[in-house]
């Protein structure tokens, strides 16, 4: 736990292991994009499933509408009106 307190501590060390950590990030959508085949261990069953970095692409997505969804049904249903509490 020391080692981690010390990187984030330190707003230079911080810079480096966040480029360091994006670096590798790209290094890996890159080598999916790439090499889809890589990934996969079982043949695909639809069409869209070959297409490189479909299960990055589908989980962003997916995530988006989870969010967005979320937001709306609060918006909508949960929150109350400003003075619900004054009557």
């Amino acid at each position: 736990m020391k080692f981690l307190q010390r990187q984030l501590e330190d707003p230079i060390r911080l810079k480096r292991v966040t480029r360091w950590f994006y670096v590798l990030l790209a290094v890996l959508a890159v080598t999916e994009f790439a090499a889809p085949r890589l990934f996969r261990g079982e043949p695909a069953d639809f069409w869209f499933e070959d297409l490189p970095a479909w299960e990055s692409f589908y989980g962003l997505i997916s995530c988006v509408v989870i969010i967005i969804g979320s937001k709306l049904l609060g918006k909508l249903w949960l929150m109350r009106r400003e003075n619900y509490y004054d009557s």
